[in-house]
């Protein structure tokens, strides 16, 4: 995003002098991308993109079943470790285990993401290791180590849950990634409560940031995958929803 707005800034500048309309048809993305990298702006859009209509609540069901999202990992060639997004995932994944151990809960952790590439460590398998770490037995967290992406966590994961059978599933990714999280695990039947690791606030300014820009563009591959999903239903191409909420 922002090498599509400078090149079209550049272009833009060149037009000006022999085609002035034409300049400003490739000037206008670059003029809404600084607008929105405005802190106010992009404030604006961070609160509409973290709202949920429900979020999970502190007390769990007796048979509850907290579902870890990946956000891919580093491999230094030594041992891989989370990426930077995961650490608030586990986290919160960890303080939600705790506390339902704590109101006497039977509570397990599925763990969903495969490996970047082949012959490296899998998301699932990595952020499995920091979890025990944490404190969550090993007994306790299930692995699901072959999706590439969220449409395929959650229809990869959806199979185990079904296995599983809780009583109460939470689902547990950043806050810009909990939308369309929930809703593409509802295509398979799950039924869940997201549960936000985190909620990103805007650099503060009154000028454009490089930083705000790097949350718009988030913002904006969050929502295309929104409405992909929607067209993609309407033209028959997604996989066959299931019939059932499990």
């Amino acid at each position: 995003m922002l090498s599509l707005m400078f090149v079209s800034l550049l272009v833009g500048a060149a037009l000006v002098r022999w085609h002035p309309r034409s300049a400003t048809v490739f000037a206008l993305p670059a003029i809404v991308a600084l607008i929105t990298g405005v802190s106010p702006v992009t404030q604006r859009l961070l609160d509409r993109a973290h709202s949920l209509p429900t979020t999970a609540s502190e007390e769990t069901g007796r048979n509850t079943l907290i579902v870890l999202l990946g956000a891919g990992i580093q491999d230094n060639g030594h041992q891989a470790r989370p990426g930077l997004g995961g650490y608030s995932r586990l986290l919160t994944a960890a303080q939600r285990f705790h506390r339902c151990r704590q109101l006497d809960g039977t509570c397990r952790v599925l763990v969903s993401g495969g490996g970047s590439h082949p012959g490296l460590d899998t998301e699932a398998n990595v952020y499995a290791r920091e979890l025990i770490g944490l404190g969550i037995p090993a007994a306790a967290i299930l692995q699901e180590d072959a999706s590439a992406n969220t449409w395929q966590n959650a229809r990869n994961s959806s199979a185990l849950i079904a296995q599983e059978r809780p009583s109460h599933v939470l689902l547990v990714t950043s806050g810009l990634h909990l939308r369309r999280s929930l809703l593409y695990f509802q295509h398979f039947g799950v039924t869940a409560e997201g549960v936000a690791s985190d909620q990103i606030r805007a650099m503060p300014g009154w000028l454009p940031s490089t930083f705000n820009l790097l949350l718009v563009e988030v913002m904006l591959h969050e929502r295309i995958g929104v409405l992909r999903y929607h067209a993609y239903n309407r033209l028959g191409w997604n996989e066959a929803p299931a019939q059932q909420p499990r």
